[in-house]
């Protein structure tokens, strides 16, 4: 089985410039992690405050939590 490359494809343009920052990304978390803020499951999205410890996702048992407002600059511990 052959593949032929589509000719549109193969035709460049101008690369835009995009400026590089954090804006966008989002910080994790593990479980077992002292921590102090709003956390959100990364796999369920199921969303905590928390101002201890993470646990783990009463919902889906998942153990990595994206940050979404720290209460404090660092963690608690």
């Amino acid at each position: 089985m052959g593949v032929r490359p589509d000719e549109a494809v193969g035709a460049s343009s101008p690369a835009a410039e995009v400026p590089l920052d954090d804006t966008g990304f989002v910080d994790f978390a593990v479980a077992g992690t002292p921590v102090a803020g709003e956390f959100r499951c990364a796999d369920c999205g199921y969303g905590a405050v928390v101002l201890r410890v993470l646990p783990q996702c009463p919902m889906c048992g998942g153990s990595l939590w994206e940050s979404r407002a720290p209460l404090f600059s660092r963690p608690v511990g």
